[in-house]
């Protein structure tokens, strides 16, 4: 009877084991697919992370780039925008479009560039800058960009014989902010003697003449 009872006891822990070990493996199962589920969200998280860290970089170097590509485009605008100013005149006359009017005198100017202010009188007086060459040997002699002046306008009154004969003629009818050619002949210039050293006999002189100010008119 006893021996009966031990063999039923143990045939009830025989059936009931293979359950308990099953459940063990369906938990372990369950842990491990936690544990993976886990790791696949750090995975995730970490790529998010990562993609969100290279999307911000991009934008940052984006911005830097067409902050740069302003700054550089402002800076070629405003370049553009200024007129250079020669640091002593150039060193042979410029060429110049246009047909030069001549007067009976021998006189003869071109208008490289018509003002926008007040106009000339026979009478004014102006402050100017200019470069001159001799026709002849097409060399610079002065300049009001460099030498004493130092790029600072001359100032001078027409009429009064403060200046050759061709600048009192040839600077009339200008206006402020333009800018004349002037070719002016011994005549009108330094006639037969010239101006040693700088300036030879019987030379033509050639002058590029900009109207700074018109101070008055007397």
């Amino acid at each position: 009877m006893t021996q009966t009872a031990r063999d039923q006891k143990n045939s009830s822990q025989r059936v009931t084991r293979p359950g308990q070990r099953q459940q063990e493996r369906l938990l372990r199962l369950a842990r491990r697919r936690r544990r993976q589920r886990n790791v696949l969200a750090v995975i995730a998280l970490l790529f998010l992370l990562t993609a969100a860290g290279v999307g911000f970089w991009q934008y940052q170097k984006y911005n830097a780039d067409q902050q740069a590509l302003k700054d550089k485009h402002s800076t070629a605008t405003a370049v553009a925008s200024i007129t250079p100013t020669p640091s002593d005149g150039p060193a042979t006359p410029p060429p110049v479009t246009g047909q030069p009017v001549s007067l009976a005198d021998g006189l003869q100017y071109i208008d490289v560039k018509v003002g926008n202010g007040g106009t000339v009188q026979a009478n004014s007086t102006v402050s100017v800058q200019y470069t001159g060459w001799l026709q002849k040997e097409n060399k610079k002699f002065d300049s009001s960009y460099g030498g004493q002046n130092a790029g600072k306008p001359v100032s001078f009154s027409l009429g009064q014989g403060q200046v050759i004969p061709g600048w009192d003629k040839g600077l009339v009818g200008m206006k402020e902010g333009g800018t004349r050619r002037l070719i002016i002949p011994p005549a009108l210039a330094y006639g037969k003697n010239g101006n040693p050293p700088t300036i030879p006999a019987n030379s033509t002189l050639i002058f590029d003449v900009t109207i700074v100010s018109i101070d008055s008119a007397s």
